[in-house]
């Protein structure tokens, strides 16, 4: 309903449920029964943070402010990078241009919606419960409430920039300044060092995101038009000399994954170069529950190989009309899928020999044995759990382009193998997961009708 202010009345309400239930109830078992597993383990997390500071007399001396100061320095990465990794989101226009809404209206109704995210619900679910565990430590939990609407406002603040093409604008600058601002501030409290700018650096680490975003809705968001914002050109652009080399199935691969997997090798290179890091630093816990994800060749299958066949949907849907389920598209998964884990492997090996003390190096071993399970629930998602790739890959869809069951067994498969401390169970589990493709294999080999209709009626969804 049009107001006479020039407004779209009622329009938030319905965008934020639609968008609320998208993200934390969406379509498919599968997927709900992840989101819930996921909440439930922030609750169970959460409960165990209050029960640790109602109970910080029985802990080592100092440990409660490392405690508090890992989490904050947790969530701040995580709200930041919810929207830059493991794929950029770009800040979109909620409602089309010739509504009667304001552009400032709209990026405020942008910025409501952009707080929806699974990463971010998961964070404050987790803070709700330690609060609700532990009312009396209001004072460091709302810090940490802080923290998360700051990390979440600075990157907004970032894309909406960006977005609009003012990335020379000097609120774009004062932005990075917060943020360098919160890394030196979080670093400081993890090592418990209090110097005599400290506090004034935390107001500007937790106040300053915030009031920027004020400032750019004020001044930023009058450009947030399509105008200033030109919907993005997929058209296909001159294909280099080398591509002209490869064989069809490589060029029609690399043609649709190509920023995918870029991607990827970037979030690897510097979460790989971020915990060698850290680990030269003696913070080794942080550490661990990172390093595991970039090392082992998992981003490749997140990002792609998972729903091989859902990307190049239509050539797998010409292959099925012609010759049916056959050895063909088997070895098309092998030809294509084996390159990029081997890359995966030598480019974690490199990093790990290069900035890794020796006493690491043992753990060479887990890239061959992590890249037979992976393998094979790829096969799994590509024939099972093949999702149709349209259009161009796009950054602020690219994490749902693959099964999330299968996304979620590849990463749990990869921190099973990382965090066990026997190699023989890690070998056993690898072995069960990789004899497990026996199925899918059987299936190709023999032209199994109802996975061969299957896979077709799933490639023909629009």
């Amino acid at each position: 309903m049009a107001h006479a202010s020039g407004r779209l009345g009622h329009f938030l309400p319905y965008l934020l449920g639609r968008q609320l239930r998208a993200v934390f109830w969406p379509a498919g078992a599968g997927s709900q029964a992840t989101v819930g597993l996921l909440g439930l383990l922030s609750v169970i997390y959460g409960l165990v943070l209050g029960y640790l500071l109602r109970h910080h007399d029985n802990l080592p001396t100092g440990t409660l402010p490392k405690l508090l100061a890992a989490i904050n320095g947790v969530l701040f990465a995580t709200a930041l990078l919810a929207d830059f990794l493991p794929s950029y989101r770009a800040v979109r226009r909620p409602l089309p241009e010739p509504l009667p809404v304001s552009a400032r209206l709209n990026a405020t109704t942008a910025f409501v919606l952009d707080v929806v995210s699974v990463r971010r619900g998961l964070l404050l679910l987790f803070l709700l419960a330690a609060l609700v565990a532990s009312p009396e430590y209001w004072q460091p939990l709302g810090l940490s409430l802080l923290v998360w609407l700051s990390a979440t406002a600075l990157s907004f603040n970032l894309r909406l920039l960006l977005s609009v093409g003012r990335w020379r604008h000097p609120l774009f600058w004062l932005n990075l300044l917060c943020l360098s601002a919160a890394v030196f501030w979080l670093s400081r409290e993890f090592e418990l060092m209090a110097g005599p700018w400290t506090g004034w650096v935390r107001v500007v680490a937790v106040a300053g995101p915030l009031l920027l975003w004020a400032a750019a809705l004020w001044l930023v968001a009058p450009w947030f038009s399509a105008r200033y914002m030109p919907e993005p050109n997929y058209a296909p652009g001159t294909n280099g000399r080398w591509l002209a080399r490869l064989s069809p199935e490589w060029k029609l691969y690399l043609r649709k994954v190509w920023p995918a997997l870029a991607m990827g090798l970037v979030f690897k290179v510097l979460m790989l170069v971020a915990s060698g890091l850290l680990v030269l630093k003696g913070n080794e816990g942080f550490m661990k529950s990172l390093f595991y994800f970039a090392f082992m060749p998992v981003i490749s299958f997140t990002y792609v190989n998972n729903n091989l066949f859902g990307y190049r949907w239509a050539a797998t849907a010409d292959e099925l009309q012609r010759l049916g389920l056959t050895a063909r598209l088997l070895r098309l998964y092998l030809r294509l899928v084996l390159p990029v884990v081997a890359i995966e492997c030598l480019l974690s090996a490199a990093i790990l020999l290069g900035l890794f003390p020796p006493d690491r190096w043992h753990l060479l071993g887990l890239l061959p044995l992590s890249a037979l399970p992976l393998l094979a629930l790829g096969l799994w998602g590509s024939l099972l759990k093949a999702k149709p790739i349209h259009k161009m890959i796009d950054f602020s869809t690219m994490r749902n382009n693959a099964s999330t069951l299968i996304n979620f067994l590849s990463i749990a498969v990869a921190a099973a193998l990382y965090l066990m401390p026997w190699w023989w169970a890690r070998m056993a589990l690898a072995l069960v997961v990789t004899l497990t493709a026996i199925v899918p294999v059987r299936r190709m080999l023999g032209n199994h009708g109802p996975t061969r209709r299957q896979l077709w009626q799933a490639l023909m969804k629009v």
